[in-house]
């Protein structure tokens, strides 16, 4: 049973992007250059604060992901840069102190009765054609 793990790690800068295309869907407008500083939690969950600008009168000058949020952001920004993600498998978030970064774990089932090696295998290259 192969089982494929998949690490895909974001930048600040990505995080920073995903986010406040996200924001939108809450009714929060904000734009990159607005967003000062960016506070991951990662202690039960990973949850992201991004710190604006005070003129825009944010509560607290601070926007919160959680981390259902946080996840759907970055699959947003994997399909939108055309990162691969498979349907199937499990998929987490993590971060560490460097990074945000997606876990995707495919673990594959495979039928061993049509799995069959045969011993016939030619090497089309040592062929010789006729000119």
């Amino acid at each position: 049973m192969p089982l494929e793990i998949k690490n895909i790690y974001f930048t600040e800068s990505e995080l920073r992007r995903a986010l406040v295309n996200f924001a939108t869907l809450k009714k929060q407008f904000v734009e990159l250059e607005d967003v000062e500083k960016t506070i991951v939690n990662k202690a039960n969950t990973v949850t992201v604060s991004l710190h604006v600008d005070q003129a825009l009168g944010v509560k607290d000058d601070k926007i919160q992901f959680s981390h259902a949020e946080v996840a759907a952001s970055l699959f947003a920004f994997c399909m939108v840069s055309k990162i691969p993600l498979p349907k199937k498998g499990i998929k987490e978030l993590h971060a560490n102190d460097k990074n945000v970064f997606l876990t995707i774990r495919l673990d594959e089932e495979v039928n061993f009765e049509k799995y069959v090696i045969s011993s016939g295998i030619k090497n089309s290259s040592s062929i010789k054609r006729k000119p």
